[in-house]
């Protein structure tokens, strides 16, 4: 039921994202990987920041009173945002896939960057609240783009395979950190909810 209620455009540009991977996977553009993962923290900060928008708005107390509780409603949204950026994901792993580099290896490169915007923001969430949350979330998602940009052109070594079980330890990390932020921001709307 929560599909209903999220917003046309941010599923859009969630799905746009899958347009530049097409075009550089029509044309063998080996720099698809790279452009891809310095655009993809953009997509956790869509989905955190839907997920969350009832707090932005100062519309929490509404959503309270309303028919299912609070926490299950940011569960749901969190999931079906969730749900949608994995196959998102999945769908530009084969299209980025260039060179010598392996499905492990892109996969990698595109979940990292999104993983770590996505912790960064629910962290912001819980910490901040209103437009001062979405700014830090914009930063964020722009902060961890930049590096991802950065570290392609500056130190390419990172990205070679022998470095690959090191990318695997940070994002096993990272799926951790964010699980952890999910269920502390859920714990947040519960404690809200009982002491309204």
């Amino acid at each position: 039921a929560q599909i209903t209620y999220l917003r046309k455009r941010v599923l859009a540009l969630s799905l746009l994202l899958l347009v530049p991977a097409l075009m550089g996977a029509h044309h063998m553009n080996p720099n698809t990987l790279w452009i891809l993962s310095a655009l993809i923290p953009f997509l956790g900060l869509l989905a955190v920041t839907e997920s969350t928008r009832s707090a932005k708005y100062g519309m929490q107390e509404l959503e309270m009173s309303a028919r299912f509780s609070s926490k299950s409603v940011v569960l749901a949204k969190m999931s079906i945002l969730g749900l949608l950026d994995g196959l998102v994901i999945c769908c530009l792993i084969p299209l980025c896939r260039s060179g010598n580099l392996s499905l492990l290896q892109t996969g990698i490169y595109l979940l990292v960057p999104y993983l770590l915007t996505v912790t960064i923001s629910l962290w912001f969430t819980r910490r901040f609240h209103g437009r001062e949350a979405f700014y830090g979330c914009m930063c964020a998602a722009a902060l961890v783009s930049m590096t991802n940009f950065g570290l392609h052109i500056l130190a390419d070594f990172l990205y070679q395979f022998t470095y690959i079980h090191w990318w695997i330890i940070l994002s096993v990390f990272l799926i951790g950190r964010a699980a952890r932020e999910i269920y502390l921001t859920m714990k947040g709307t519960e404690e809200l909810a009982w002491n309204l």
